[in-house]
């Protein structure tokens, strides 16, 4: 189930799933196009920046889908050009889930920008909050204005570093960390050691919330998973992305975390409508979660 009925553009992007990955797709050129049998009553895909050579990212236009690509391998972020806030990505709106266990956070960091997608969601609709964004890739932010990430301002900033050394020498200490570090090979191995995971662990303190992005790897997940609930006191919850096999995970060390059923619950119906994710139906995907958990961790005496 998604958050609104399927659209001409979630078309768009499972058929650009298709084309990269099912059919290796190889135009590198700015400009090219794939053949005629690929073309749909809206468009072609067309690139139309490729500045940084094979390996580095690129921005390709499919119907109203505008792509952030490493290579020909992964497509790293999208955005609809008729509505640039729309998280189109699912893990992105489970991302956003954040809310349902801190929602008015003072200050997130982001470690990984790539098409700025919750970084434009936070900045939209937590006009309270300060948002820090960490991109190690400077070829990645310099195609921020493509996808109307909005510029530094006295609430908003994206800093070109390094995640890893951000994470363990910054001075702030954020109420909610956001990990979504991917590069042309996947996830790089800085971002999924325990060492990195004791670090934001560090930062953040007792209560504040880790939010981490994971592809559904069947031999890598389980361990990443088992890290950072390692970091976290064992508290840690992992949610399944409705498609393409992420999974989002929700780490704290606060002995209040994860929060009963009845506080998510109450938590889904106070977050307001303008926000652009449907809460309740990312509230049925968390309940299993929390039901996992409480059966690993509670005793029957003390359960709900």
């Amino acid at each position: 189930m998604t958050d609104a009925p399927a659209s001409a553009t979630d078309v768009d992007l499972e058929l650009l799933h298709d084309l990269l990955f099912g059919l290796r797709l190889e135009c590198a050129d700015p400009g090219s196009r794939v053949p005629d049998r690929y073309k749909t009553a809206q468009d072609v895909p067309v690139m139309l920046d490729a500045p940084f050579g094979p390996a580095g990212p690129m921005v390709l236009r499919f119907g109203d889908v505008l792509s952030l690509l490493f290579g020909w391998s992964t497509i790293q972020s999208a955005m609809r050009l008729s509505e640039p806030d729309h998280l189109l990505f699912d893990y992105t709106r489970m991302m956003m889930g954040f809310r349902l266990f801190s929602s008015d956070p003072t200050r997130i960091e982001m470690i990984g920008l790539g098409g700025g997608s919750l970084a434009k969601a936070c900045y939209r609709y937590l006009p309270n909050t300060d948002i820090t964004v960490i991109e190690i890739d400077p070829q990645v932010i310099s195609l921020r204005e493509q996808f109307h990430i909005p510029p530094d301002d006295h609430r908003f900033r994206v800093i070109c570093s390094d995640g890893v050394d951000y994470v363990a020498t910054a001075p702030e200490r954020p109420d909610v960390l956001l990990i979504d570090g991917f590069d042309n090979k996947g996830l790089p191995a800085a971002l999924s050691e325990q060492a990195f995971y004791d670090s934001c662990r560090a930062r953040i303190g007792s209560h504040g919330l880790l939010v981490v992005n994971l592809c559904d790897n069947a031999r890598a997940f389980p361990t990443l998973v088992r890290r950072i609930a390692a970091s976290f006191d064992g508290r840690a919850i992992a949610i399944p992305a409705e498609q393409r096999g992420n999974r989002v995970v929700f780490a704290c060390a606060d002995p209040a975390f994860p929060p009963t059923f009845d506080a998510v619950r109450h938590a889904a119906q106070d977050l307001p409508l303008r926000d652009p994710i449907d809460y309740s139906i990312k509230l049925r995907r968390i309940m299993p979660a929390l039901r996992h958990w409480q059966a690993l961790h509670v005793s029957p005496a003390n359960s709900l």
